[in-house]
């Protein structure tokens, strides 16, 4: 019973240290694209905001960002009235741009809420990928040959590839070729 504390113990403590250390990689990504959907914003404090967005990413910020951003959120307060108890989040702002057809209007805009959007799913979907296998390895090591393993493996990280084979299809192609009757 001690031995299971201790490890249930350390398994805490190492589970409190990585979700503090993502979450504070998280807080960071959130301070540089916070402004993005503050549409209280002045010129000055827009510019500030995209002067520390293109100091982490130079090539994909473009000068005319502020402009746009200024712009937008004229347009936005205008034709959405968003209220201070509600504001919008940078998804809803995205939702606008593409429901709205404004993508050209402000082509800097959606390319920056598209990279803010896309990051956190990106890092997720990684992790999740790795957690995966590693839960694949873990369950199946003994009793699993390496290339039966590693086809599992890649299994779970094509899984988009995966969900569109027709298995019925692929049943039937197998079952006409294993078929061992035959008619006489």
């Amino acid at each position: 019973m001690i031995i299971f504390v201790a490890i249930c113990g350390n398994l805490f403590v190492t589970l409190e240290s990585n979700l503090g250390k993502r979450a504070s990689v998280y807080d960071e990504v959130m301070k540089i694209f916070s402004f993005l959907a503050d549409l209280t914003l002045s010129k000055v404090e827009l510019q500030r905001g995209v002067e520390l967005l293109m100091q982490e990413y130079p090539e994909d910020v473009n000068q005319n960002l502020t402009e746009e951003l200024f712009h937008l959120s004229i347009y936005v307060r205008q034709t959405h009235k968003p209220s201070k108890n509600s504001p919008l989040s940078h998804t809803d702002l995205y939702q606008i741009i593409f429901k709205e057809n404004i993508q050209v209007a402000f082509p800097n805009v959606e390319s920056i809420l598209r990279l803010f959007l896309s990051l956190i799913v990106t890092n997720c979907t990684g992790e999740r990928t790795f957690s995966r296998l590693k839960n694949i390895k873990n369950q199946l090591r003994s009793t699993m040959t390496r290339t039966r393993l590693s086809s599992l493996s890649i299994l779970c990280v094509e899984n988009e590839t995966f969900r569109k084979i027709d298995f019925d299809e692929l049943i039937e192609e197998f079952c006409v070729k294993k078929f061992r009757k035959k008619f006489f």
